[in-house]
């Protein structure tokens, strides 16, 4: 069991670090459509960049009432939304989150809250912006904003034999699962932990005030990343409603998060990338919203993250 967990570990860092490298090999042998990305950034309305880097701004603001949320007691609110900032340098250094989320947990602890406390918190802050975004990008999905040619989807009868044939495969998958008895301890101890965030989740519900933060601030945050790529697009002139951005955002960051990159680097490019060319879009120009978006929300933040994140530690917040 020892040995099986190491190797999915070893094989997440594995795609952890091959998603960055696959990103920097294809920008490098697309060099052409780079620079013709690059030029169209150059020539963006920059009114509608400066308005993009006053969104991004936002999360942090949305980030900071969303871990208030995940806790009865009341944060200081300066070291509160400082911890937000600092996260952003944590998040593109270790994947899938873990950086932000290292850097709540301690921040947590130190505000006086136990270990376990702690890590409750931080599980339920997680728990619910998974839940958030899966929920709004149902929604968008079943609203038709998904910009997707449907002449090209297949019609009538194949459908209605793949879904079934999906339902029968998945319902085999749980049943050899739960015959292998790793596996069904697995997941038993993973169904302990979603039951444990489910008590937390019915804790916070309780208090109108703090369900009111945790879910308006899960809820925000991707909208307002969203809301930024939508901003960037309308610089470069793009003929995409906001439905459509927000929907492609959602799904692209949802399939990203796949494959566990820090800071989502080269899986939330490339799905962003192939989305936005899937809406009908050239490849230079998809490329030039992703430029955009990264130089805005990862990028500029990032040297006064760092600092941020020394001053809190110098602080003893950390």
């Amino acid at each position: 069991m020892a040995r099986r967990r190491m190797g999915y570990i070893r094989a997440k860092g594995v795609a952890a670090v091959a998603a960055p490298l696959l990103a920097v090999v294809w920008l490098a042998r697309s060099w052409t459509t780079v620079e013709s990305g690059v030029d169209a950034l150059t020539r963006a309305h920059p009114s509608w960049l400066v308005g993009a880097v006053a969104v991004a701004q936002l999360t942090w603001i949305a980030g900071a009432a969303c871990q208030q949320g995940t806790v009865a007691r009341p944060l200081p609110v300066g070291p509160l939304l400082a911890v937000q900032v600092a996260g952003s340098v944590a998040n593109h250094v270790l994947p899938a989150g873990f950086g932000v989320g290292a850097v709540k947990l301690r921040f947590l602890h130190r505000a006086g809250l136990t270990l376990r406390e702690a890590v409750t918190a931080v599980g339920l802050d997680t728990a619910a912006g998974v839940t958030t975004h899966l929920a709004v990008l149902i929604m968008l999905l079943a609203g038709g904003f998904l910009p997707v040619d449907v002449a090209r989807l297949p019609r009538g009868e194949p459908v209605a034999m793949v879904v079934p044939a999906v339902l029968a495969g998945l319902a085999l998958l749980g049943l050899l699962g739960w015959l292998i008895a790793p596996v069904r301890r697995a997941a038993r101890r993973a169904w302990a932990g979603v039951v444990d965030h489910l008590r937390s989740m019915k804790t916070t519900l309780q208090s109108p005030s703090r369900a009111a933060l945790l879910w308006g601030g899960s809820a925000a945050i991707p909208m307002l990343h969203a809301a930024t790529l939508w901003a960037i697009m309308r610089a470069l002139h793009l003929p995409l409603g906001v439905g459509a951005v927000f929907a492609i955002y959602f799904a692209a960051s949802a399939a990203s998060a796949l494959v566990p990159s820090p800071g989502g680097f080269g899986s939330l490019d490339a799905a962003l990338t192939a989305a936005i060319m899937a809406a009908g879009q050239s490849a230079a120009i998809a490329l030039a919203a992703v430029l955009g978006y990264r130089m805005i929300t990862v990028w500029l933040p990032m040297a006064p993250s760092a600092c941020v994140l020394a001053l809190l530690v110098r602080r003893g917040h950390l």
